[in-house]
């Protein structure tokens, strides 16, 4: 068996300078491919966790809306607690306040309002708050013979991010 030549007696394995050239620009390629898949693997995830956001805006715009259309005299109080649990601020402050009043009206008029959101967009959204625009369509019965026909709304709410949920913090209706 022949030995290896070792220390001084080695041969230095020379390169090319076209294969350090190519293994330079295969470095360099790779580099800029894993940089690529970086920023679109960003910037989907950045769109995911935008449309997620937008959607929890818009499920808690839709389910205020119905909350603030629908009402029954025969549990105001559970109906009106909705509200005040959907709502925060000024707003949920307002309401409550008139809160009493209103299920007394509600009570001595026999009033029942079934609200059903058609359509929501956010109209704008900047940080942690948007404006929803909500088309509503309510149903509203009272002891005075109101009819049950549907009465078309248009609705624009502030929603404002409060203990990790989106919650009214303003709200009225658009002609």
């Amino acid at each position: 068996m022949a030995e290896e030549p070792t220390g001084e007696d080695a041969v230095p394995q020379v390169r090319t300078p076209a294969v350090t050239a190519g293994v330079v620009v295969l470095a360099i390629l790779a580099l800029a491919f894993l940089a690529v898949a970086g920023y679109f693997g960003y910037t989907h995830w950045q769109a995911e966790q935008e449309a997620q956001e937008r959607s929890e805006i818009l499920d808690a715009a839709r389910q205020g809306v119905v909350n603030l259309t629908t009402m029954d005299f025969e549990r105001a109080d559970e109906d009106v607690q909705k509200v005040l649990d959907g709502s925060a601020g000024e707003f949920r402050d307002e309401f409550e306040a008139r809160s009493h009043d209103l299920i007394a009206v509600m009570q001595e008029a026999k009033v029942k309002s079934q609200g059903e959101v058609r359509q929501a967009a956010i109209e704008t959204q900047n940080g942690d708050s948007a404006d929803v625009l909500v088309a509503v369509a309510q149903k509203v019965s009272n002891a005075g013979g109101a009819a049950e026909e549907p009465r078309g709304q248009r609705m624009r709410v502030t929603m404002q991010l409060e203990d990790g949920t989106y919650k009214i913090v303003k709200a009225g209706f658009v002609q």
